[in-house]
C-alpha cells in the first residue's frame, strides 16, 4: 500500500510539473510580448510625432512605461497578474484610441482581436472571470467596429502612411498570433508526449510498466507465432527487500530498485524487454533465446546485481549497501497458444523455488512441465 501511494504521488508530482510549465511557458509569452510592444510603439512614438499627431505619440510614451512596467514586473517575479492587466489595458486601450485618431484603416484594432485569445489562455484567471473578460473583450471589438469604422479619423494620414501602418499592424498581429499558437501547439504536444510516457513507463526506474510490457508480450507473441522464434522469460525478484525498506528506510529501497533495474537494463540487448512487473519484481522478455540461453543470461544478471553497490545514508559503519537477486525462468513454446499471465505464473512458481532454495540464484521451468501441465489442463 505504500509502495502505491509513493508511486500516485510521483505520478501527481509529474502532473503538476507540467502544469507549472506551461504557467512558465505563458508568462515568458507574456515577458516577451512586453519588449516586443515597447519596441513597436517607441517606433510608434517616432511615426506619430513625425506626422503631426502628437496627441498618440504622448499615449504612446505611455504604452511603452506600461510595456517597460510590465517587464520589469514580470522578470522579477513580482505580480505578474498586475503585468497581464498592463499588457491588456495597454492593447485594448491603444486599439481604441488609435482607431478613433488615425482611423479604422490603419489596422490598430487587430490587436484588440488579438487580446481575445490571450485572455482565454491565461491559466491564472477562474472561469466566471474569464468568460466575463473575454466576453467583454468582444464587446469592445464589435462595438468599436460600428462605432469607429464608417466616421472620419480625427486626424487625417497620407495614404502611403496608412497603408504602412495597415500592413505593418496586419503583419504583426499576425506574427503574433502565429507565435501564441506555434507555443501553445508545442506544449500540448510536450504535454502529450508526458502523459504518453508516464502511461507506458515506470515513474521511479523509468522502465516499462506492466501495461507496456503486455502489450510487447502481444506483439513478440504474434511475431512468435509466425516466424517460430523462441522466446523466454524471466522474472526477477529482489531478496529481502522488505528489509532494506525496515532498516534504511524507503529512500534508500528507492535507490535499490533503481540501481538494479539500471544493471538489468545495461545487461541486456535492445531487443528484449525489460518492466517492473510491481514492487520489487521485475520482468524480462527475451527474443529470439530457448530457455538454456535464458538460464545463462538470467545467470549473468544474478552476477551482476550481486556486484551493484548502492549508497546509503549511514553516517557510519558501510555506507553502501550490496544486494541479491533471486531469477525464475520460463519459456514459451511456439506450438502452445499461452497467456502471459499463464507463462509468468509459470516463471513465478520457478522463482519461488528459488525462494525456498535460500534465494540469490536462478531456476528454470522446464518444457517437460509444461507439457505435463497443458496434459492435465486437457486430461
Amino acid at each position: 500500500m505504500i509502495r502505491e501511494l509513493e508511486e500516485n504521488r510521483r505520478m501527481a508530482n509529474s502532473a503538476l510539473d507540467s502544469t507549472h510549465r506551461a504557467a512558465r511557458s505563458f508568462w515568458r509569452l507574456m515577458l516577451g510580448t512586453s519588449f516586443v510592444g515597447i519596441v513597436c510603439h517607441l517606433s510608434f512614438v517616432v511615426l506619430f510625432y513625425l506626422n503631426g499627431v502628437t496627441a498618440l505619440a504622448l499615449v504612446n510614451v505611455g504604452s511603452v512605461t506600461l510595456y517597460a512596467t510590465s517587464a520589469f514586473l514580470l522578470s522579477r517575479g513580482l505580480a505578474p497578474w498586475i503585468a497581464f492587466f498592463f499588457v491588456i489595458f495597454e492593447v485594448l486601450a491603444h486599439a481604441v484610441l488609435a482607431s478613433y485618431w488615425v482611423g479604422w484603416e490603419t489596422g490598430f484594432y487587430f490587436y484588440a482581436i488579438l487580446a481575445i485569445p490571450v485572455l482565454i489562455v491565461a491559466d491564472f484567471q477562474r472561469l466566471p472571470s474569464k468568460i466575463l473578460s473575454v466576453i467583454g473583450a468582444t464587446v469592445l471589438v464589435v462595438g468599436l467596429d460600428i462605432l469607429v469604422r464608417s466616421r472620419a479619423p480625427v486626424h487625417v494620414l497620407p495614404n502611403h502612411v496608412v497603408d504602412g501602418l495597415h500592413y505593418f499592424n496586419l503583419s504583426a498581429a499576425l506574427s503574433i498570433l502565429i507565435f501564441m499558437v506555434a507555443n501553445y501547439f508545442w506544449l500540448i504536444k510536450r504535454a502529450e508526449s508526458e502523459l504518453h510516457l508516464l502511461a507506458t513507463t515506470d515513474s521511479l526506474t523509468h522502465l516499462l510498466n506492466r501495461r507496456s510490457m503486455v502489450d510487447a508480450w502481444r506483439f513478440e507473441k504474434e511475431r512468435q507465432e509466425s516466424t517460430g522464434a523462441s522466446l523466454s522469460l524471466i522474472l526477477c525478484d529482489i531478496d529481502h527487500f522488505k528489509q532494506i525498506n525496515d532498516t534504511h528506510g524507503h529512500d534508500v529501497g528507492d535507490r535499490v530498485l533503481q540501481a538494479v533495474s539500471e544493471t538489468l537494463a545495461s545487461n541486456l540487448r535492445e531487443t528484449d524487454h525489460l518492466a517492473r512487473w510491481g514492487g520489487e519484481e521485475f520482468i524480462i522478455m527475451l527474443v529470439g533465446a530457448p530457455l538454456d540461453t535464458a538460464v545463462r543470461i538470467a545467470e549473468d544478471l544474478r552476477a551482476a546485481v550481486v556486484e551493484t553497490a548502492i549508497e546509503t545514508d549511514a553516517v557510519e559503519g558501510n555506507k553502501t549497501l550490496s544486494v541479491t537477486a533471486t531469477f525464475g525462468v520460463s519459456a514459451m513454446l511456439p506450438d502452445l497458444s499461452e497467456s502471459l499471465e499463464a507463462a509468468v505464473a509459470r516463471a513465478d512458481a520457478a522463482l519461488y523455488n528459488g525462494k525456498r532454495s535460500g534465494r540469490n540464484c536462478v531456476c528454470r521451468h522446464d518444457y517437460e512441465g509444461l507439457r505435463d501441465m497443458v496434459k492435465d489442463a486437457f486430461a
